[in-house]
């Protein structure tokens, strides 16, 4: 494992958590179909590259694990969760039902979580996915077994549309959407297995020619309508008129290693910094960007870069204020 920080991986994240936020802020079509396919399988992927086997698999690693990459994420969404709960009800004058209910559904998660909070069901699916990818790689030594497991989950997923025997909050869906982990357990052990082996090869210019020419491809006969492909990972929707398992073990990846591709290209410009710095607070942009999309549009904003704009600024701005503060406090205990 390498101990120095990877520039282009950072700007992977900035490149998906920008797509995120124009997903949400642009209207339904082809463009925002797209968008869909890669962005959040991006995020699982690299959530993968970071993983290891637990040397022994007893409570004492376990809880070394949770308290190193649980822990902390688990009290930032409960934290955020309550202020955004929170603000939607003052700005929209909601009353105490509401927000009982809202706070209510913090526990369930997943779909259940709308408005402020619709992204937060990301949360919920990473932490189970890397935890269950952990188990498994700590328990099957196999790395065709784990290939396999993984494998044999997604294609389960691509069986059925809903969840029909479990209503929560009047979604068919699990807490936590935990079904979708049959998802995004495969793209993070994806991650997991680019990382754990020869992963200098998306470094390579013929590699990202490759990859990017098949996702240009791709574009071009989507948008001429020779095959149709819609995926929402949130709601589980895969719609295909080629067969599902194929089209989401392929065409995700294909998007996402390209964006890796050009995002190691793009380390090498001087826009670099700036994309890198975004990628470094992506999960506070992934918490506020809704809440600022829609007080930007209530405050007359429409111009749809504008509103991006606002919405992954200002909360990268809050994230470096905020470390300046730490940093600050740090020299004045130091003295």
């Amino acid at each position: 494992m390498l101990k120095k920080r990877i520039e282009w991986i950072d700007i992977a994240k900035a490149y998906g958590i920008i797509a995120v936020v124009f997903g949400h802020a642009m209207a339904s079509g082809k463009a925002t179909d797209i968008i869909y396919w890669w962005h959040m399988p991006l995020f699982f992927i690299i959530g993968g590259f970071f993983l290891k086997p637990l040397t022994t698999n007893t409570f004492e690693q376990w809880k070394k694990f949770f308290n190193k990459r649980i822990y902390k994420d688990l009290l930032i969404y409960f934290s955020a969760g309550i202020g955004l709960i929170l603000l939607y009800s003052i700005l929209y004058n909601k009353d105490w039902q509401y927000l009982i209910d809202y706070l209510s559904r913090l526990l369930v998660g997943g779909r259940t979580l709308n408005h402020y909070t619709s992204t937060f069901w990301f949360v919920n699916v990473y932490l189970l996915s890397i935890t269950a990818v952990t188990l498994l790689i700590s328990t099957v030594k196999s790395r065709w077994l784990q290939l396999g497991i993984v494998s044999g989950g997604l294609f389960v997923a691509t069986c059925y549309d809903k969840i029909d025997w479990s209503n929560l909050y009047q979604y068919q869906t699990l807490p936590w959407n935990a079904d979708i982990v049959l998802i995004a357990a495969f793209f993070t052990y994806v991650g997991y297995l680019f990382f754990h082996t020869n992963w200098k090869w998306i470094e390579k210019p013929a590699s990202i020619g490759v990859l990017v020419t098949a996702a240009v491809a791709l574009m071009g006969l989507y948008i001429n309508h020779n095959f149709d492909f819609r995926f929402s990972m949130k709601s589980h929707l895969i719609e295909s008129s080629e067969p599902k398992i194929l089209m989401l073990a392929t065409i995700p990846l294909i998007f996402s290693f390209g964006v890796m591709g050009i995002s190691y290209l793009t380390s090498r410009l001087p826009i670099s910094l700036f994309l890198s710095t975004i990628g470094k607070h992506t999960m506070i942009i992934m918490y506020l960007h809704g809440a600022l999309l829609d007080i930007a549009e209530q405050a007359g904003i429409e111009g749809v870069m504008v509103k991006v704009s606002i919405a992954i600024i200002v909360p990268m701005l809050l994230a470096l204020l905020a470390q300046s503060m730490q940093r600050n406090q740090g020299v004045y205990l130091r003295a």
